[in-house]
C-alpha cells in the first residue's frame, strides 16, 4: 500500500506535471495547499477566484479570475453536452461562470487534468457538474466513493460512504470492481473484498441479504480476477478467527479483508465514522471513483493535511 509520501515521489518523477484545478481559490487553506504543491514540485495547481486574485501567492501558481473570462465557448460546449436538457444560452453562461462548473468544463476541454473542491461547496455541488460534464467511464453503471482508513501500518478501504444511498446488486458489483481497481493502483496487489451484511453465509434472511447475494452472483458470473466473499458480517470479514467459525470456506484467506463494501450509504457512513472516532483510524477521502476524469470532494471541515492528501491522491489518479 502506497503512503502519501510515496505517491508524492511518483508525481515528482512525472515528466508532464499534472494540472489540478482548485475552484475555491479564495479559501486560505486552498492557497496554502497550492503553495505546498508547487514548492514540493508535486503538480501544477490552478486556482479559480470569483473576483480578485491573490497577487501575493507564488508566481508558479496559476490564478484565474472567473469574472474576467469569456465563457461563450464553454457555454456552447455545455449546451452540446447537455443537448435536449438545456436551451437558454444566457442561463448556461451564468452556470458555467460558477467555479465548480467552470472547473469541470476546463477538464472537458483538456485545459487541466483533475478537480478538487468541497470546502465551501456541498458534495452535491461538487459532483453534479462532474456527472453532467465528465460523466462515468464506459461500462460503469454508477460513480462511487471510497475512503482509506489508516492507523499505523493498517490500511483498509471502506465504501460507499458518501454517494449512493441504496445501490442495487448490479451497482454493488460495479462499485466493488471500481474499489479493486483503485486498491491495485494504491499498490495492493491481491486485494480481498468483503460484501458486508447483517448476515454471514446464510445466517440471516431478508431482501437486504438477497441483494448482497445477487451482487456476489453477478461477480461470479463475470469471473472477476480478485478474491471476494459475501454476504458477510463485519466481524467475520475483519477477523480470521471469527470467520473460521462463521464462514469456514470463505475465499477471504488473509487475516482480514482489505476492502469493505457496505450495502448502503447509511451503513458505510456510520461505519467509517465509528472507526474514525472510536477506533482511532484516520479517514482519507472520500475519493470518487468511476468518472472519466478525477473529480474529488472535500469535507467542509477538512484541515490542511486532509486537503494536501486529497490533492496528492487526486493528481495521482490521473496517471
Amino acid at each position: 500500500m502506497y503512503k502519501i509520501s510515496e505517491i508524492e515521489t511518483i508525481l515528482k518523477a512525472e515528466k508532464r506535471k499534472i494540472k489540478i484545478i482548485l475552484p475555491e481559490g479564495e479559501e486560505e487553506k486552498i492557497q496554502k495547499v497550492a503553495t505546498y504543491l508547487v514548492e514540493n514540485d508535486i503538480c501544477e495547481p490552478i486556482l479559480l477566484f470569483q473576483n480578485k486574485i491573490n497577487e501575493n501567492l507564488d508566481r508558479r501558481i496559476r490564478q484565474i479570475n472567473v469574472s474576467e473570462i469569456d465563457v461563450d465557448n464553454y457555454a456552447k460546449d455545455f449546451m452540446e453536452i447537455r443537448k435536449g436538457k438545456v436551451e437558454n444560452i444566457e442561463e448556461v453562461k451564468k452556470l458555467v461562470s460558477k467555479s465548480n462548473y467552470l472547473a469541470n468544463m476546463m477538464i472537458y476541454k483538456h485545459e487541466a487534468d483533475c478537480v478538487l473542491c468541497g470546502l465551501s461547496y456541498t458534495t452535491a455541488d461538487t459532483l453534479r457538474p462532474a456527472l453532467q460534464i465528465i460523466k462515468t467511464k464506459p461500462g460503469v453503471s454508477v460513480a462511487s466513493s471510497i475512503i482509506i482508513m489508516h492507523k499505523g501500518e493498517q490500511y483498509y478501504f471502506f465504501g460507499d460512504c458518501s454517494l449512493n444511498l441504496n445501490p442495487t446488486s448490479r451497482q454493488l458489483a460495479d462499485i466493488t470492481k471500481s474499489f479493486v481497481d483503485f486498491a491495485r493502483k494504491m499498490n495492493v496487489n491481491d486485494p480481498k473484498v468483503a460484501l458486508l451484511s447483517y448476515s454471514t453465509n446464510g445466517s440471516g434472511l431478508g431482501p437486504d441479504v438477497d441483494k448482497i447475494r445477487e451482487a456476489k452472483e453477478i461477480l461470479n458470473k463475470e469471473k472477476v480476477d480478485f478474491k471476494f466473499d459475501g454476504e458477510i458480517q463485519f466481524d467475520a470479514a475483519f477477523c480470521k478467527e471469527v470467520r473460521n467459525k462463521k464462514f469456514k470456506n470463505s475465499k477471504i484467506d488473509s487475516e482480514s479483508a482489505d476492502i469493505f463494501v457496505f450495502p448502503t450509504l447509511d451503513a458505510g457512513n456510520i461505519g467509517y465514522k465509528i472507526a474514525q472516532r472510536m477506533g482511532g483510524f484516520e479517514a482519507i477521502g472520500p475519493i470518487i471513483l468511476g468518472l472519466n476524469k478525477p473529480v474529488n470532494d472535500l469535507s467542509r471541515g477538512a484541515n490542511l493535511e486532509d486537503i494536501i492528501q486529497a490533492a496528492v491522491l487526486t493528481a495521482y489518479m490521473v496517471i
